[in-house]
């Protein structure tokens, strides 16, 4: 039976055949280059941890940085929210400075 591309049930399994291929030649790929390698396992694992050692630091080194800068950026937002407050409490009808003028005047 054909679908309206014209395919036919025994082509849709080939599908399935070729990525079955695809993994397992992925795989023999994969041990042949680690065989082939230049470097021992011990040294290539050794070259893995540096690597992901450094990584860490960097990442480490990131997150503080910008856990600093959130910082710097949440406590200058207080403060305008506080400037802002204390404006508006100033400035608004009934309040302690009612109607008063911020420019000074």
């Amino acid at each position: 039976m054909q679908d309206m591309y014209g395919r036919t049930q025994d082509e849709g399994s080939n599908a399935g055949t070729f990525l079955f291929g695809l993994a397992v030649g992925a795989a023999v790929g994969a041990a042949v280059g680690l065989m082939m390698a230049p470097k021992t396992g011990a040294e290539i694992r050794q070259q893995v941890l540096e690597q992901a050692d450094k990584l860490r630091r960097q990442a480490v080194d990131a997150y503080g940085t910008a856990s600093n800068k959130i910082g710097d950026v949440l406590s200058r937002g207080r403060e305008a929210v506080d400037v802002g407050r204390e404006a508006y409490e100033n400035t608004r009808p009934g309040g302690n400075g009612a109607a008063r003028d911020l420019s000074g005047v």
